[in-house]
């Protein structure tokens, strides 16, 4: 009897415990694909200058300003998730931009806010990294062969990135007041992680087709059904930059 009373009590007391302990939130993963309503644009090849810039090497010359594959997704998409109340946490490493052959790569990027970019020159020749910020510091400075610049980016911007030395060269740096983000792939297609349960809002940002916005649900065990969203080929909506 006095072993069944003590087995009793553990089991009790066990049970207790778990019930206490604090549970871990269950996360989930929204997928998804961008589509253009309309018409695909006709996108000319880049105007590179070769002959007289030799150091740059082979230029890719794709034109990745309205890039849409033959089922309408829309690649460089920015897709921005809204978690109410979530705490922005900037990148532990700086974020990497890179110059190679004459192009910035990434083309489109996002780091949230308060992170740090490392603008990189992999190039044999010197670039000019001048930036066009809405709310941030500007930067124009040259970053010879093999050199790097760093700058702190601690507000939400959208920022167009220019080589005044190589006139083709251009890139996009979104500063996200988020840590839920993607850029669409070459099918349009996105993938963001760690969502809590819950409806969250989204925007959409495209340099050539504008703005858009939606949801994502993710229910308590964590599922999100598939999402597609669509930016008119009619319309683009942004900021024009000044300087």
């Amino acid at each position: 009897m006095k072993k069944l009373t003590l087995f009793a009590v553990t089991a009790t007391a066990g049970l207790a415990v778990a019930l206490t302990q604090p549970t871990t939130p269950v996360l989930g993963a929204a997928t998804g694909k961008v589509l253009l309503d309309g018409a695909k644009p006709e996108v000319k090849p880049i105007v590179a200058d070769t002959a007289k810039f030799p150091d740059c090497g082979t230029i890719d010359t794709t034109n990745e300003t309205a890039m849409v594959d033959d089922k309408g997704g829309i690649a460089g998409v920015v897709v921005l998730v809204e978690v109410a109340g979530a705490e922005v946490k900037p990148l532990e490493k700086a974020f990497q931009l890179d110059q190679k052959n004459c192009r910035f790569e990434p083309h489109i990027s996002i780091v949230p806010a308060g992170s740090t970019v490392e603008f990189l020159n992999s190039d044999k020749t010197s670039h000019n990294v001048h930036t066009f910020p809405g709310k941030n510091d500007a930067m124009n400075k040259t970053v010879p062969a093999g050199g790097k610049e760093l700058q702190k980016l601690d507000k939400e911007d959208r920022i167009e990135i220019k080589c005044d030395i190589h006139p083709w060269m251009q890139s996009y740096l979104i500063v996200a007041d988020s840590n839920f983000y993607a850029v669409t792939g070459k099918d349009g297609s996105f993938k963001i992680e760690g969502l809590p349960a819950g409806e969250h809002k989204v925007k959409l940002w495209h340099e050539t087709f504008g703005k858009g916005d939606g949801k994502i649900v993710v229910d308590a065990e964590g599922n999100a059904a598939p999402v597609e969203f669509k930016l008119s080929a009619e319309k683009k909506s942004g900021r024009s930059r000044k300087g």
